[in-house]
């Protein structure tokens, strides 16, 4: 456990040392306060002005997704060079002929790849928060719980891109994430939509068959980022299916890092 905590370090330092990563969150933070201005757009509802703190809120979650989503992608692109960078310039074969075994390697590299994206959605996440703050006078701590609801989605989009990445080019791997999450967003989002409480009184004369089994074994990445937008509104979620989302989500999060060990396991070095 204790190489893994030194490959953690090792990974973290990696990536802060790189002078592009401060340029990319500046310019990230500076993207997020730049978007104040739509807090003070003026919106209408039924043809009626919706009032600045209504306006605010709205706003504020949708820009909080559309950071979530930014950071998926960039922790894709991170995670692609994770392994095939340290075999190419020899690391890996340094780090493993010391009493490091395969599953610390790939543990200590992985987490420490997670908590620099983690950090990285945190800041902005903070950002939005202070700015809310600021235009409506409500400090909202529900945005750090749902940052942290994030941050399983997170991991699991690292993990899934290491796995691919030793069987697939490296940006195909990536695509291939990217499309598992696009699929869900379309499934679970088309059926949340269709069976919604705006749609419910249309629908009402059809019977409701349910979700079909493999929408309610499929990862539910958006799922759980819809958990992660009822914290911050403090609303009641409502789960597809049987199993939560979050259970879900850390189900194949350890199928996935257990499938990438073992494939580890029987890579040439």
């Amino acid at each position: 456990m204790n190489n893994s905590a030194t490959l953690f370090k090792y990974t973290l330092r990696d990536l802060l040392r790189r002078k592009s990563v401060y340029l990319l969150l500046a310019m990230s933070v500076l993207f997020v306060l730049m978007l104040r201005g739509c807090f003070d757009g003026h919106y209408l509802v039924n043809g009626r002005p919706m009032n600045p703190g209504a306006v605010a809120w709205v706003v504020s979650r949708i820009i909080f997704h559309t950071v979530s989503a930014g950071i998926y992608v960039m922790a894709a692109l991170v995670s692609m060079k994770l392994f095939s960078k340290d075999r190419s310039d020899g690391s890996l074969v340094m780090v493993l002929s010391r009493p490091v075994s395969r599953w610390q390697y790939v543990a200590g590299r992985i987490a420490g790849t997670w908590f620099f994206c983690l950090m990285f959605m945190l800041i902005l996440h903070v950002a939005i928060l202070v700015t809310v703050w600021q235009k409506t006078g409500t400090l909202m701590p529900g945005y750090l719980g749902a940052s942290l609801v994030c941050s399983v989605n997170l991991m699991f989009v690292i993990a899934c891109v290491c796995l691919l990445t030793l069987y697939l080019p490296d940006f195909i791997g990536v695509l291939s994430t990217l499309g598992l999450i696009c699929v869900g967003i379309v499934s679970d989002g088309g059926y949340r939509l269709f069976h919604g409480a705006t749609l419910g009184s249309v629908l009402s004369s059809g019977a409701d068959a349910g979700p079909s089994l493999w929408r309610i074994f499929y990862p539910k990445l958006f799922m759980l980022q819809l958990t992660a937008d009822s914290i911050i509104s403090g609303s009641e979620f409502h789960p597809m299916g049987p199993v939560h989302p979050i259970i879900n989500v850390l189900f194949f999060l350890i199928l996935i890092m257990t499938a990438l060990v073992m494939a580890f396991n029987r890579k040439e070095i």
